[in-house]
């Protein structure tokens, strides 16, 4: 008799709903059968889908030696595979190749977060009352920084270039808000780092659960190499995402979204969670590719503007 499969999903909040659709897959295939997913931090993410009753969280008293012990687990990691860090394949689909051991993706659906009728009715209002305020007829969420972001001293610093530099967001909400409502979506340590200069965005703290709901509610998302760009994925909301030291087949929806890559500088592969020394290196050769002039930010706008025109007005 085969030991039961469990699948542990590690990393950010961003990996965790970008492995939904294969997850999907494979209960679609085996829902009859005795398999798991555990998974540390996010697991309130899977709240509603399908599989939620194969969900555990890692801090669950017991799950060792009740779900883990007698079974063989699988840590998915599409970032060792070939097809990803020559970008074949992007990271939903590097979930896919290893959760249900295939190369055709054909059949994936959007990597979409089930939310129940109270997160969006709250969302609703939020987007209500932000209109009230600001009084414009569309709605955007922006999220300018990823995980790997920190602040240093009254600065916000990505080591990683994933994130957008704080002085291009300043400049490019002023100019965004003079069209459409702004809601920043961030942490409150960045919040509090751009507040003395953003003074025309909705600053909110909600948990991940309530962004994806004010996201699905929004007309529009900006962001980065982060989670919010994988919930208006799955969502279906259009969006302009602006890449940093990370490609856009891997990690983001170029088929989808408006990609946004400074071409002014030649951009190096980062083999994260591969090599520790050769990633750093990458990441200095990478520092610069979010750190737009200002005609490069009148560009972005002006692109943002159009794509909103053609989706969206």
């Amino acid at each position: 008799m085969s030991r039961k499969k469990v699948f542990a999903i590690d990393g950010g909040a961003g990996r965790a709903v970008a492995a939904i659709p294969a997850l999907n897959k494979y209960y679609k295939k085996h829902k009859d059968e005795d398999w798991a997913i555990i998974i540390g931090g996010w697991d309130t993410l899977y709240f509603g889908l399908p599989f939620q009753d194969h969900v555990y969280s890692m801090d669950v008293k017991g799950l060792f030696q009740n779900v883990l012990k007698d079974s063989d687990i699988i840590s998915p990691e599409p970032y060792r595979l070939w097809e990803y860090y020559n970008q074949k394949i992007s990271l939903v689909e590097g979930f896919d190749q290893i959760i249900n051991e295939t190369d055709d993706h054909s059949d994936l659906e959007p990597p979409t977060m089930i939310l129940n009728k109270a997160e969006e009715k709250m969302a609703a209002n939020v987007i209500a009352n932000v209109k009230s305020k600001q009084n414009k007829n569309y709605t955007i969420v922006i999220q300018p920084f990823g995980r790997s972001a920190r602040v240093d001293n009254g600065d916000v610093i990505d080591d990683s270039t994933r994130s957008i530099e704080p002085h291009v967001y300043q400049k490019l909400v002023k100019k965004l808000s003079q069209k459409y409502n702004i809601i920043l979506m961030a942490e409150p340590d960045y919040v509090q780092q751009l507040s003395q200069e953003d003074q025309v965005s909705e600053k909110l703290q909600l948990d991940l659960r309530a962004w994806s709901a004010v996201i699905e509610s929004s007309d529009y998302f900006i962001g980065c190499d982060s989670v919010g760009q994988h919930m208006a994925r799955g969502h279906n909301v259009p969006g302009t995402v602006l890449m940093g030291s990370t490609y856009a087949i891997n990690t983001s929806y170029p088929d989808y979204f408006n990609i946004i890559e400074n071409e002014n500088i030649e951009k190096v592969y980062s083999p994260i969670r591969l090599c520790g020394l050769d990633s750093h290196l990458a990441d200095r050769m990478n520092d610069r590719l979010m750190d737009y002039t200002d005609e490069q930010v009148e560009s972005i706008y002006k692109s943002i503007v159009k794509d909103i025109k053609e989706k969206v007005e």
